[in-house]
């Protein structure tokens, strides 16, 4: 897979994970949504995105793709 479908994938999927009904903390309910949209609209730069998003991304995504356990 070349990076750019990568990173553009890991901001869908980011995007879903915000978007679901898992549970999160209060503190970041509000922001929950508007951050999805935001970084679905952001995904198709792939990695031409800002280095701070993507890092929010992978941050996001880190546990969630964690197969260790």
């Amino acid at each position: 897979m070349l990076e750019y479908d990568k990173t553009t994938n890991d901001f869908l999927q980011a995007a879903g994970l915000l978007e679901s009904d898992l549970v999160w903390s209060a503190d970041f309910e509000t922001l929950r949504q508007p951050l999805a949209k935001y970084l679905k609209v952001k995904a198709p730069l792939g990695k031409a995105n800002n280095a701070y998003l993507v890092e929010l991304v992978n941050r996001l995504l880190d546990e969630e793709n964690d197969l260790s356990a």
